[in-house]
C-alpha cells in the first residue's frame, strides 16, 4: 500500500515568500528586480537542460479509459 503524502502548499508558499522578504529587506527596487531576473534566468536554464520531448509528450490514455472503448 502506498503511503499518503500530504502537501501543505499554502504553508510552503508562505515560507518561500517570508524567506524572500527577509533576504530582500532594505534592498532598492533595482536590486529586487535584479534578484528576480536572475532567479527567472536560472529557472529557464534548468528547463532547457531537459529534453524538449519531455514537455511535449502526449499523455497516454488511462487504463480505465482504454477499457471503456
Amino acid at each position: 500500500m502506498k503511503k499518503k503524502v500530504e502537501i501543505h502548499a499554502v504553508e510552503l508558499v508562505r515560507q518561500i515568500r517570508d524567506g524572500q522578504a527577509k533576504l530582500l529587506e532594505g534592498k532598492s527596487d533595482q536590486e529586487i528586480l535584479e534578484y528576480f531576473r536572475k532567479a527567472a534566468a536560472a529557472t529557464r536554464r534548468r528547463g532547457r537542460s531537459q529534453s524538449p520531448d519531455v514537455a511535449n509528450k502526449r499523455m497516454q490514455p488511462s487504463a480505465r479509459g482504454a477499457r471503456r472503448s
